[in-house]
């Protein structure tokens, strides 16, 4: 007569977990099937500056700070849709006021202003301000409106039902206006020709 052997409660437990384990497993590798209920559209993050709303594509948008959590300063000579500069871990990121730059009146930030670290290409950064704390907003962009016929029609996609202007922030950033030109600064520093 041979003895029979039942497994101990270790082993009956070391194979729950491998039953367990195997089973997440294959969960984990099964394709992912779209969720009728989660939104369908594109992610944007929302910001209120003046009376106007705007949006970003989110997968643009770095991160967003409070400005008062940041010494920031004004910075002379420079256009007026810079409202300053601010050091954010050692990078010197300029803060830009858009309605100012499509030739509206800008006002100074307000005590709740954020800035909407955006990044285009490979070098451009920016802070966009904010009167108020940035949200992530997902838009359905088959509804979007043309964007009105004036000077910052280039550089807007279109506006939502809800009056909210989606830029264009890639042919924003592209604006030469932006860019600094060393060379060309300093070869009129040094007198060249």
């Amino acid at each position: 007569m041979t003895a029979r052997r039942t497994p101990s409660a270790a082993q009956r437990a070391a194979e729950q977990n491998q039953r367990i384990l195997e089973e997440r497993a294959r969960l984990l590798a099964a394709p992912l099937m779209p969720d009728a209920t989660a939104p369908q559209g594109l992610e944007v993050v929302a910001f209120r500056l003046g009376a106007e709303h705007y949006a970003v594509p989110a997968h643009l948008a770095q991160e967003t700070q409070p400005l008062c959590a940041h010494h920031w300063c004004r910075v002379p000579a420079v256009p007026p849709f810079i409202t300053g500069i601010l050091n954010l871990r050692g990078r010197i990121i300029s803060i830009f006021h858009l309605a100012a730059f499509h030739g509206l009146p800008a006002h100074p930030p307000t005590p709740s202003a954020h800035v909407l670290l955006v990044r285009g290409g490979e070098e451009m950064e920016l802070a966009l301000l904010s009167d108020d704390t940035p949200r992530l907003l997902t838009i359905d962009p088959h509804t979007l409106q043309p964007p009105p016929a004036a000077p910052a029609r280039p550089y807007l996609r279109g506006v939502t039902q809800d009056m909210l202007i989606l830029l264009d922030l890639e042919q924003l950033l592209a604006d030469p206006r932006l860019v600094v030109d060393d060379d060309q600064d300093q070869s009129r520093s040094y007198g060249s020709p």
